[in-house]
């Protein structure tokens, strides 16, 4: 089983005051090689920039950030770019009919493309994706 997540729902493992049962059932469940994890390229560049942020706001330390960025580097995941002309012009697309960013339309497309689930804390793109055709 795929599933696409995003950097929100990542975060609920990452930051204590954003700590959430569904998505630490789906991070243990990913541990053990029960689910496959996918993230587009854009997803390590989002979670980097999630516990800078986090930590230049006081919500967790410094040693935090590197306990976060360990914990990251241990999940396995299976990592998709867009680099094709028809991705980016899909995801242009989505993000224009779901008034998305184009990030979080990378990920609506991944979870198109790949038929699966989108593991989202956002609630707008989790609108966007229970409207997706293919959902």
């Amino acid at each position: 089983m795929r599933v696409v997540v995003d950097a929100s729902f990542a975060g609920a493992w990452l930051l204590p005051d954003e700590a959430s049962a569904r998505a630490d059932r789906l991070l243990r469940r990913a541990l053990s090689s029960k689910v496959e994890l996918c993230v587009p390229q854009l997803w390590i560049y989002e979670i980097g920039n999630l516990l800078i942020s986090a930590e230049r706001r006081n919500r967790i330390t410094a040693d935090q950030v590197h306990e976060a960025q360990a914990l990251i580097e241990a999940v396995p995941r299976t990592t998709f770019d867009h680099q094709t002309l028809l991705a980016r012009e899909r995801i242009s697309s989505l993000a224009m009919r779901h008034r998305l960013s184009t990030y979080d339309a990378a990920y609506l497309e991944l979870a198109d493309r790949l038929q699966c689930e989108l593991a989202t804390l956002d609630k707008r793109l989790a609108k966007a994706s229970s409207r997706s055709p293919s959902r």
